[in-house]
């Protein structure tokens, strides 16, 4: 078994390293490993500040095409419990992106409340291109922080973009050539204020922000009505065969719009 993450702690903080596999793709395992982490930083007396490294292409497509199949739905909770355990952190949640967040890890980062990217770093929805849409809240929290009509152009394109430009559309809160090292050096100033105060504003931002039910339940039926239609099933086996001969789909080019 593949271990996807790894924790540590700095100075009072937490970290939680990425150790993505070669294809960069992330399976149901791998998301409750994360969970896991996450939960055990959460259960704390006091938890501390948390710096989370994103390497992630997207969930791994054999699993998806499983699901077209007629694996069950509910095996992808860990997904969705790990992205919801991000959101509700009790303490600042700093998502560190060196090389690339794209699908389900664009999800994962959505949900933080800082983003830092390295400036060549690689961040979009790439679900379109496979024939399918996201399905892990990524049409409702992206949005949110980009607003409507970058977040549409993203989801529709299937567009990848830079770090650059994910901080020019406000994405990502500031670039760095060394993220994880500027995201820990952010949070331990952050702690100096008192990790009372970083609990207790984290709960209060979090009562503040508005969410419908309603609509991460229209994205999951819109995720399912698409990833067993014969254009998914073939795009992913397409994207699976380039991936093993060490292609990656987030660097395939399509036309420059963003």
């Amino acid at each position: 078994m593949h271990t996807y993450w790894t924790l540590e702690e700095h100075n009072g903080c937490a970290l939680i390293r990425s150790n993505p596999t070669p294809r960069g793709t992330m399976t149901i395992e791998g998301a409750a490993q994360l969970l896991s982490l996450l939960e055990q930083c959460s259960n704390r007396k006091a938890a501390p500040p948390l710096v989370l490294e994103i390497t992630v292409l997207h969930a791994e497509l054999t699993e998806l095409q499983e699901m077209a199949l007629g694996r069950p739905i509910a095996d992808w909770a860990p997904w969705v419990n790990a992205i919801s355990a991000v959101e509700n952190y009790p303490n600042l949640l700093i998502v560190a992106i060196p090389e690339q967040a794209t699908c389900g890890g664009l999800e994962i980062s959505v949900a933080a409340d800082i983003r830092i990217a390295k400036a060549t770093a690689r961040l979009g929805l790439l679900e379109a291109r496979m024939g399918i849409m996201p399905g892990a809240g990524g049409t409702q929290r992206l949005p949110r922080i980009v607003g409507f009509g970058q977040a549409s152009a993203l989801i529709f394109s299937g567009a990848v973009i830079s770090g650059e430009r994910a901080e020019k559309i406000g994405l990502v809160e500031w670039l760095s050539d060394d993220p994880i090292s500027s995201g820990m050096k952010f949070a331990e100033q952050c702690l100096s204020n008192s990790n009372e105060v970083l609990i207790a504003a984290k709960k209060a931002i979090r009562a503040g922000r508005f969410e419908n039910s309603d609509g991460y339940k229209t994205e999951g039926r819109g995720f399912l009505s698409l990833v067993s239609l014969p254009t998914a099933t073939t795009n992913m086996s397409h994207w699976i065969s380039e991936q093993e001969h060490g292609a990656n789909p987030a660097l395939i080019p399509i036309q420059e719009f963003l």
